[in-house]
């Protein structure tokens, strides 16, 4: 199974990683694009033109800015990421999700960064399986485990000037986070398969 780069859209500072076979896919991205398109990483989780009807389930998520933190009227969030790390740590539980659900048959996962205003998506999350529990449960375990692992950082602006750097709750043990993803940036083979990025 070869991973190829595609297409994500282009845009500033965007990664994209994509790794196939057959009619399995997996696409994950780390975008700069001043909006999210979420119709466009919904068409991915498209049927393949080969097989129509091979699919019973496509579940999705998309992820949100909130207006409101604690009484505080938020303006937008503003997200950074190490691109590479990111996109591998992505594909890597992407992955572990296929393990899980051996039934999945496409995944889908782009996340957004730069300024996103209240309202906006800022994370994408769909996957297709031949039945929905398959689907449902692999988009949330894919939002769950990526929000304790991939390296992206959150700082919320506020209507009155300030702003403050928000740690993840769901990360239970940072350190750990860390050096999981630092060996996953490492590690562009695995068994025997190999991670291209291109920078758009």
């Amino acid at each position: 199974m070869a991973a190829e780069p595609a297409e994500a859209g282009g845009g500033a500072s965007s990664e994209c990683c994509e790794m196939s076979s057959s009619d399995l896919v997996s696409f994950v991205a780390i975008t700069g694009d001043a909006v999210l398109d979420c119709a466009t990483y919904r068409s991915k989780l498209d049927e393949p033109p080969n097989r129509p009807g091979l699919c019973g389930a496509v579940a999705t998520f998309e992820g949100l800015t909130r207006d409101d933190f604690q009484g505080k009227k938020v303006l937008r969030l503003e997200y950074e990421a190490y691109a590479p790390m990111a996109a591998r740590v992505m594909l890597r539980i992407c992955e572990q999700a296929r393990e899980k659900w051996p039934s999945l048959k496409k995944l889908v996962a782009a996340h957004r960064t730069g300024h996103v205003p209240s309202g906006s998506a800022s994370i994408f999350i769909g996957a297709m399986s031949p039945h929905r529990g398959d689907a449902m449960d692999a988009v949330r375990y894919l939002i769950d485990t990526m929000k304790e692992e991939v390296p992206v950082w959150k700082k919320e602006r506020y209507d009155d000037g300030s702003g403050a750097w928000k740690e993840n709750p769901d990360c239970k043990a940072p350190g750990k986070r860390w050096a999981a993803s630092s060996a996953a940036a490492d590690d562009d083979k695995r068994d025997g398969r190999e991670v291209r990025l291109r920078k758009e």
